[in-house]
């Protein structure tokens, strides 16, 4: 009779080590598919921004910013080459976009600045996936010869 006994505090104490263990993982997965989330939503809000700046500067040849601006580095402490948010034709000013001057726009939130020289847009909050902060889309940016342009 003993022997049952103890087999079953056996069969509990592993029972409860395994629901332990099942547990951690589907949270460490929660956790990061929320992060993902999360970080596909900013990226939604910066390609919908994208395309209604792009539209209002051919129209009226000016972003739509309002008049405060700041220095990228204020935003983006770690703001250096191979950072995810490091783009090199950056003039290290961003001006925080004025909403008001964009029709139809249905974002997430509503705190976004634009870079005024490359017109690269970013949130002000970011977002942080495997321990690196993105503010940003990341993309393979090359430098550009903008005397080319003027």
């Amino acid at each position: 009779m003993k022997d049952q006994k103890g087999i079953t505090l056996m069969i509990l104490v592993v029972t409860i080590i395994v629901m332990g263990l099942i547990a951690g993982t589907i949270s460490y997965n929660s956790i990061a598919t929320y992060q993902l989330n999360a970080y596909y939503m900013m990226c939604s809000d910066i390609e919908l921004l994208d395309e209604k700046i792009a539209l209002y500067y051919l129209e009226n040849q000016e972003l739509p910013i309002q008049s405060e601006s700041i220095q990228i580095t204020a935003l983006i402490p770690d703001y250096a080459e191979g950072n995810a948010n490091y783009n090199p034709n950056n003039s290290g000013t961003l001006y925080k976009i004025d909403l008001t001057e964009l029709n139809n726009l249905s974002l997430r939130q509503t705190n976004y600045y634009i870079d005024e020289q490359s017109h690269t847009i970013y949130s002000a909050s970011g977002k942080v996936i495997e321990e690196e902060k993105y503010y940003t889309i990341p993309m393979n940016y090359q430098q550009v010869d903008l005397s080319l342009y003027q």
